[in-house]
């Protein structure tokens, strides 16, 4: 118990207090994984941008969202509707009725046309999925949205927005950025990309 106290004290290990599976790790290994995982959950916080001049006489709406570098596309698999926070019959007719993606990484070059969704493209925050509501104080897992333009346009993709997920997703989900002038500059993007692709480059050897 001393030992969990000393990690919540420390602040960035407390994930281990509610992984099943911690205490079956390698120590150094689980914690070299979980410096990545929560230094790429921090860029959001540290790279975007706040409003500036451009963002004069706009009216900003908390549900849209843009992508900051093109994302690779994964078909997502079934949820079960217990999955879906403020789920109900005419989401289910929409959304499960027509394309369901999962972010499933920074695109790379040789990630097909067809399996990626690009820079630019403008998405829709509908619901919030919460396998994991309790554990994270009632802060959602993953996230769906709409894809409103672009050729994936009318479908709809499921991104990592917080919890223990693999390194790539939870990159792929600090590229989905509420949109404003301000983060569709291009040096937002690029330094996005270059900080966390170093972090996953450290983290990613020691991921099971």
């Amino acid at each position: 118990m001393s030992n969990a106290v000393d990690l919540i004290r420390r602040g960035e290990t407390v994930l281990t207090l509610i992984d099943p599976g911690a205490q079956g790790r390698d120590p150094h290994a689980f914690s070299q994984w979980l410096r990545a995982r929560l230094t790429i959950a921090e860029l959001p916080r540290l790279i975007l941008p706040d409003c500036d001049i451009r963002c004069a006489g706009l009216d900003h709406d908390p549900d849209d969202f843009v992508i900051l570098s093109d994302i690779a596309l994964d078909p997502a698999e079934p949820r079960r509707p217990s999955w879906w926070a403020d789920w109900n019959d005419s989401l289910d007719h929409l959304h499960q009725s027509g394309a369901v993606w999962y972010a499933g990484a920074p695109a790379l070059p040789v990630t097909p046309l067809k399996q990626r969704l690009a820079i630019g493209t403008r998405l829709r925050r509908v619901t919030s999925t919460d396998p994991a509501w309790v554990a994270y104080d009632r802060t959602p897992q993953e996230t769906l949205f709409h894809i409103v333009d672009g050729q994936l346009t009318g479908g709809s993709l499921i991104a990592v927005t917080f919890g223990p997920a693999p390194l790539l997703p939870t990159f792929a989900g600090t590229l989905i950025a509420p949109d404003h002038p301000p983060v569709r500059d291009a040096r937002i993007a690029v330094r996005l990309m270059a900080a966390g692709w170093s972090a996953v480059e450290r983290g990613l050897p020691y991921e099971e």
